[in-house]
Protein backbone atom coordinates (compact mmCIF):
# COMPACT_ATOMS: atom_id res chain seq x y z
CA UNK A 1 0.00 0.00 0.00
CA UNK A 2 2.65 2.63 0.70
CA UNK A 3 4.03 1.98 -2.83
CA UNK A 4 0.71 2.52 -4.16
CA UNK A 5 0.57 6.28 -2.31
CA UNK A 6 4.46 6.58 -3.33
CA UNK A 7 3.38 6.53 -7.02
CA UNK A 8 0.39 8.00 -7.18
CA UNK A 9 2.03 11.39 -5.21
CA UNK A 10 5.16 11.15 -7.40
CA UNK A 11 2.63 10.91 -10.48
CA UNK A 12 0.93 14.14 -9.01
CA UNK A 13 4.21 15.31 -8.80
CA UNK A 14 5.01 14.97 -12.40
CA UNK A 15 1.42 16.54 -13.63
CA UNK A 16 1.90 19.67 -11.37
CA UNK A 17 5.59 20.00 -12.36
CA UNK A 18 4.66 19.45 -16.10
CA UNK A 19 1.30 21.56 -16.46
CA UNK A 20 1.48 23.16 -13.35
CA UNK A 21 4.00 25.19 -13.52
CA UNK A 22 3.94 25.86 -17.07
CA UNK A 23 0.58 27.65 -16.98
CA UNK A 24 2.11 29.50 -13.94
CA UNK A 25 5.01 30.52 -16.12
CA UNK A 26 3.42 31.48 -19.43
CA UNK A 27 0.98 33.14 -17.37
CA UNK A 28 4.06 35.10 -15.74
CA UNK A 29 5.87 35.78 -18.56
CA UNK A 30 2.35 37.41 -20.43
CA UNK A 31 2.49 40.05 -17.58
CA UNK A 32 6.11 40.30 -18.17
CA UNK A 33 6.68 40.68 -22.20
CA UNK A 34 5.44 44.34 -21.90
CA UNK A 35 8.29 45.31 -19.34
CA UNK A 36 10.82 43.37 -21.31
CA UNK A 37 10.50 44.60 -24.43
CA UNK A 38 10.36 48.09 -23.26
CA UNK A 39 13.81 47.15 -21.22
CA UNK A 40 15.35 45.14 -24.81
CA UNK A 41 13.93 47.28 -27.23
CA UNK A 42 16.14 48.88 -29.20
CA UNK A 43 16.60 53.39 -29.56
CA UNK A 44 16.39 54.29 -33.46
CA UNK A 45 19.07 56.16 -34.34
CA UNK A 46 18.86 60.15 -34.59
CA UNK A 47 20.73 60.55 -38.08
CA UNK A 48 22.01 64.45 -39.23
CA UNK A 49 23.92 65.63 -42.37
CA UNK A 50 27.26 66.07 -41.74
CA UNK A 51 27.90 68.37 -45.04
CA UNK A 52 30.15 65.59 -46.24
CA UNK A 53 29.91 64.35 -49.77
CA UNK A 54 31.57 61.83 -52.00
CA UNK A 55 29.58 61.51 -55.69
CA UNK A 56 26.52 61.03 -54.74
CA UNK A 57 26.38 59.95 -51.55
CA UNK A 58 25.98 62.02 -48.22
CA UNK A 59 27.08 60.94 -44.86
CA UNK A 60 24.92 61.20 -41.95
CA UNK A 61 26.40 60.62 -38.58
CA UNK A 62 24.07 59.38 -35.60
CA UNK A 63 23.71 61.44 -32.56
CA UNK A 64 23.09 58.69 -30.18
CA UNK A 65 25.83 55.89 -31.11
CA UNK A 66 27.93 57.99 -33.20
CA UNK A 67 28.25 55.64 -36.18
CA UNK A 68 28.45 57.22 -39.77
CA UNK A 69 26.47 55.98 -42.80
CA UNK A 70 26.40 57.23 -46.59
CA UNK A 71 23.03 57.19 -48.39
CA UNK A 72 22.35 58.24 -51.71
CA UNK A 73 18.63 58.92 -51.47
CA UNK A 74 19.13 62.22 -49.64
CA UNK A 75 17.28 60.46 -47.07
CA UNK A 76 19.15 59.18 -43.65
CA UNK A 77 19.40 55.48 -43.54
CA UNK A 78 16.58 53.79 -41.67
CA UNK A 79 18.48 51.34 -40.02
CA UNK A 80 21.08 51.26 -37.04
CA UNK A 81 24.33 50.39 -38.70
CA UNK A 82 26.16 50.00 -35.37
CA UNK A 83 26.42 46.38 -35.71
CA UNK A 84 27.85 46.32 -39.75
CA UNK A 85 31.21 46.82 -38.35
CA UNK A 86 32.65 47.57 -41.99
CA UNK A 87 30.99 44.88 -43.77
CA UNK A 88 27.41 44.22 -45.76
Amino acid sequence: MPILITVGLVALYFVWAIWGRKTAQDEASARLDPLWSKLTKRKTCDWSATGDRNGRFVEYRCAKCGVAAMSHSGKPPQDCKRNLNGGL
